[in-house]
């Protein structure tokens, strides 16, 4: 990698670690019920001063690298009578059918081998939708088969496609430790154990043979964040590029990222499940009752983690939340009344959702909380996109990977309410 790439590699990855800083100062700052500090606001002016010059600075890497991209022949060249539009979605939709690159160069740039020569495959950062998908089709996009797209070619229908909806990502939601580090894995160091009451010590009144401070060093950790590729591909026919109407394209796009979002989720939560701590073991196999997210909230380990807020939440299935909401006292426990004043909290806290939680069984952990940003989480990139109209005839290839790793840094930080077996 030349030393140019480097420059844009270092700008992009300080303008994510600003863009995190300042969310947390908000959010501290909400969490509080509280404006901005004095000294806050003097911070947030500084990080959107230093994000001004970095934008520029990214931009100007990013030209660059498009015009080697060009030079490289990333795209083939043809020749179209289709306008190249003026939004992102119509952009983005004549680059696929032509070739033709002018109108998403700002949307494009080419990745480099060790030397600084130009490869071919272009990265794109799609946006974060919310999402569902249940399983994967292995299967080609045509206009043969009606599930695989011929229900999108016939004439007459509306102009775009109703898409289904799930969760958000919640990496981005949570406030997770973003890691940063170049290579396969990054080892992020910890304390591994609490810290230890002082000794008592007596006065030195001897020869000096003997010493009665107490040495201790404490105990270091280490986590390693190893990156884990995700992959998807998606296979059209040059009939389907050319016959639908409905924006086929786009609806690809936003699809492509609610799938990024859900695999977050997955990965996050699994990660927590594994290494996180336990915090309360349920009384039922199949259900949680009134007082267990009090147990979990005020576990002595956890409760000291709650003091730095800004990333404390609850995250479960809608259902399990639901279920907590219903459970009733004199009055109701965990649900404001009347129901007009109901809000997605819990004891005071927000309530992420995320279909990745299992639902209420026995030995299911099925309610997390903690403090997230004792979480990490490392992404590298953040979606390569590769589009391949060469390799099987009459097809354009559209391959989409990302490589991430989520990893809990403090166990006591964060953790889960769980089932007995039965």
């Amino acid at each position: 990698m030349n030393e140019q790439s480097k420059l844009h590699n270092q700008a992009v990855q300080e303008r994510a670690d600003l863009v995190a800083e300042g969310k947390r100062l908000y959010q501290a700052a909400e969490a509080a019920g509280r404006d901005l500090t004095p000294d806050e606001k003097v911070r947030d002016d500084a990080i959107n001063a230093r994000l001004e010059v970095l934008g520029s600075d990214i931009a100007r890497h990013e030209q660059r690298r498009t015009r080697e991209m060009l030079v490289a022949g990333q795209a083939p060249a043809f020749n179209s009578k289709t306008k190249r539009g003026d939004t992102e979605e119509s952009s983005l939709a004549h680059y696929f059918r032509t070739g033709d690159t002018g109108a998403v160069a700002s949307l494009m740039s080419v990745d480099e081998d060790e030397r600084g020569a130009a490869r071919s495959s272009v990265t794109i950062t799609l946006p974060q939708h919310q999402g569902y998908r249940a399983a994967a089709v292995d299967s080609t996009m045509n206009i043969t088969t009606d599930a695989d797209g011929k229900y999108a070619v016939p004439t007459g229908f509306a102009g775009n496609i109703v898409n289904r909806k799930n969760e958000s990502d919640l990496t981005v939601k949570l406030g997770l430790r973003m890691v940063p580090g170049k290579g396969t894995t990054v080892n992020y160091p910890l304390d591994g154990a609490d810290p230890e009451v002082f000794a008592a010590t007596s006065e030195q009144a001897d020869n000096h043979t003997s010493n009665p401070y107490e040495r201790n060093a404490g105990v270091m950790g280490i986590k390693a964040f190893t990156l884990a590729k995700k992959s998807r591909k998606i296979d059209l026919t040059e009939e389907i590029l050319e016959d639908n109407d409905i924006g086929i394209l786009a609806h690809i796009a936003d699809r492509i990222g609610r799938e990024v979002a859900k695999t977050h989720n997955a990965m996050l939560i699994t990660e927590v499940a594994a290494n996180g701590t336990a915090l309360k073991t349920y009384a039922s196999a199949t259900a949680i009752a009134a007082g267990d997210p009090e147990a979990i909230m005020f576990n002595d380990a956890l409760g000291y983690y709650l003091e730095d807020g800004g990333s404390i939440a609850w995250v479960t299935r809608p259902s399990t939340f639901g279920a907590i909401s219903a459970l009733t006292g004199n009055p109701r426990l965990y649900a404001q009344t009347p129901g007009g004043a109901f809000q997605k909290q819990l004891l005071n806290y927000p309530v992420e959702y995320s279909q990745a939680v299992a639902a209420p069984a026995a030995s299911a952990k099925d309610l997390y909380f903690g403090n997230w940003n004792y979480v990490g989480w490392r992404e590298a990139p953040d979606l390569r996109f590769i589009m391949d109209p060469y390799s099987v005839d009459g097809l354009t290839i559209l391959k989409y990977s990302f490589r991430a790793v989520a990893g809990v840094l403090q166990a006591a930080a964060v953790g889960y309410g769980v089932h007995p077996t039965g």
